[in-house]
């Protein structure tokens, strides 16, 4: 039922339907320079082509020494339990040994060079299930989360969107957060929708550039022309960002990923350590980045 997949987290909006805001003048202004760093796209090649229409989890791995971590391979186990077709894009040396065990892992296997982040590689995966699966429904995601610890499937079964996020937010401008997007009915007609954000044709390599023009332009350049929302979202009211401000509170509510970053870039920031090791124990989760699960 709906509201068992998404289920209240205070100062959240659940099933929210987007709504454009007013991005910051700031914001504009970083859009127009960041524009003048688009490049060509990474080179690419199928490995494992994609193959029947249906539901597909694609999941986007980063691997640029090629070595899996610990929690690729916790992720790779959880996607092998869901009820989908499984999609790699993995980002490693090319032909490295990796690639073949990957192969073990999944249905279908695309290798991609280390540049152009996550959404060059959601644009090899919507591209190749327009061309070769039409009419598919995938949830893509990134190995920026920990996860899945609740099965991902029923988020792309049960999406009254046709393009649509985990979770999002208010922060530069209502948007969805790409480290999980869901795309339905994909087929040569969406891929024009959402061209001007996701293109195998070209890129960005700054972290600055794919925020500010894809991910948070995603759902404002697709809303005009197909439905968008997210099962969470928050206006920065309470929580700037419902992953890095109460992930246990998400976790709780069916939310099925945990950022990375709690263990990276914002230990301590968002949540104290303890607590987080706390909760890698309570979820089965092994070490990261040098963090071991702990009881509380």
């Amino acid at each position: 039922m709906r509201t068992e997949l998404a289920r209240p987290v205070e100062g959240a909006q659940t099933f929210w339907n987007y709504e454009p805001s007013q991005p910051r003048p700031r914001i504009v202004l970083a859009r127009w320079r960041a524009r003048r760093t688009r490049q060509k796209p990474p080179v690419w090649k199928p490995l494992v082509p994609v193959s029947g229409t249906g539901r597909w989890l694609m999941y986007f791995l980063y691997a640029p020494q090629g070595q899996l971590s610990t929690q690729h391979r916790f992720t790779l186990k959880r996607l092998a339990a869901e009820d989908a077709s499984v999609m790699i894009v993995c980002a490693c040396p090319p032909n490295h040994p990796l690639l073949d065990e990957l192969k073990r892992h999944c249905h279908a296997l695309y290798w991609k060079g280390t540049d152009g982040f996550d959404f060059s590689a959601y644009a090899i995966c919507l591209s190749e299930l327009a061309q070769r699966a039409p009419d598919s429904d995938v949830l893509m995601f990134n190995d920026s989360v920990l996860g899945p610890f609740c099965a991902l499937t029923p988020f792309v079964e049960q999406s009254p969107w046709r393009v649509a996020g985990l979770s999002a937010n208010a922060l530069e401008e209502n948007h969805l957060q790409s480290f999980a997007l869901i795309a339905r009915q994909v087929d040569s007609e969406l891929l024009k929708v959402i061209a001007p954000v996701i293109s195998s044709e070209w890129s960005y390599n700054s972290s600055e550039a794919v925020i500010l023009l894809q991910e948070t332009l995603l759902a404002r350049v697709a809303s005009p022309h197909v439905s968008v929302g997210a099962y969470w979202y928050t206006d920065g009211s309470r929580h700037l960002d419902l992953c890095l401000n109460c992930p246990e509170q998400m976790i709780d509510a069916g939310f099925p990923l945990l950022k990375r970053s709690l263990f990276g870039k914002f230990v301590g920031r968002f949540q104290s350590v303890a607590s987080m090791q706390a909760l890698l124990h309570r979820l089965d989760h092994p070490a990261v980045m040098g963090f071991s699960p702990r009881k509380a």
